[in-house]
Formats: C-alpha cells, sequence, structure tokens
C-alpha cells in the first residue's frame, strides 16, 4: 500500500493484489472484541459505574452495527479498488481514512485483548496466536501509511 496521489482531501493510494486481499481479510474480521478494553472507572460507587459501564457497552455496541455495516458497504461497493496496471487504486476521502483508522485500530486492540493482552507480539507468537500477532502487525502497517499520508497532507 502507498500513497500516490494527495489533493483536496482526498488520497488515492496503490495497493497489489496481495495487500487487497489482506485489508479485505482484516476487515472482514471487524469487529473482534465486543466489550470495553478496561474498567469505565476505579473508583466512585459501584451501582453508578455499573449503570455507566452498561450504557458504555450499548453504546459500543450500536456503534459496532454501524460500522459492520459501512464495512460490508465498503468492502462490496463496486469499482471501491479500481484496477490498474499491476494493482488497484483505492480512493478514499479523509473522513473514510479517519473511519478505516478507527476499524483498523478497533480489529488490531481486539486480537490483543482476545490474546490475553501480552505485553509483546513475541509472547503472542509463543503463545500459539500466531495469526492474531501477524494480523495486528498488519493493521499497523496500514495504519501507518494512512496516517503518514494525513501527516503529510498538514504540511
Amino acid at each position: 500500500m502507498k500513497l500516490v496521489e494527495s489533493k483536496d482531501g482526498q488520497y488515492v493510494f496503490r495497493f497489489s493484489r496481495r495487500e487487497r486481499e489482506l485489508l479485505a481479510h482484516i476487515l472482514q474480521q471487524f469487529p473482534v472484541g465486543t466489550q470495553p478494553v478496561g474498567p469505565i472507572s476505579k473508583s466512585g460507587a459501584a451501582e453508578q459505574v455499573a449503570e455507566q459501564e452498561e450504557l458504555l457497552v450499548e453504546a459500543m455496541a450500536a456503534q459496532r452495527a454501524e460500522d459492520r455495516h459501512l464495512v460490508d458497504a465498503f468492502l462490496g461497493e463496486q469499482g471501491r479498488f479500481a484496477e490498474v496496471k499491476g494493482g488497484f487504486h483505492l480512493r478514499l476521502s479523509t473522513a473514510q481514512m479517519d473511519w478505516l483508522l478507527q476499524v483498523l485500530n478497533e480489529v488490531r486492540v481486539g486480537l490483543w485483548v482476545k490474546a490475553g493482552r501480552p505485553e509483546a507480539p513475541r509472547a503472542m507468537v509463543l503463545g500459539g496466536h500466531l495469526e492474531p500477532a501477524l494480523t495486528m502487525e498488519l493493521c499497523a502497517h496500514f495504519q501507518m501509511v494512512l496516517l503518514g499520508a494525513l501527516e503529510g497532507s498538514h504540511d
């Protein structure tokens, strides 16, 4: 994945066939987790904290359902990845890039939580979680390219 054009809040990325397949595979895994990553608070009245956590879980479920719908639309949109010589072009607006960054992060964090929150990727590999560790690294790669494109647009 490589940025090939950036103009007026529109970004065009070039993908190889394999990169396109990997991004689709990652996005199809969304959502990985269904619960908040941690407690909403470590202090406060237990009843109030429980009530707030329940509201958070409901809000997150609604957001994930909407994002799942958007992922399906993103992957299913005819011409989303325009075939060009030697690969594909993907055109994204700034808002679409922000959304894609959030989805990639949700997958990455969800896999980390599912693997038991290890402190290092090596621990995931040694613990038998090779595919999630690789998927997390791919998410990070795609996120870094997207963030680099956004950062470059502010020069």
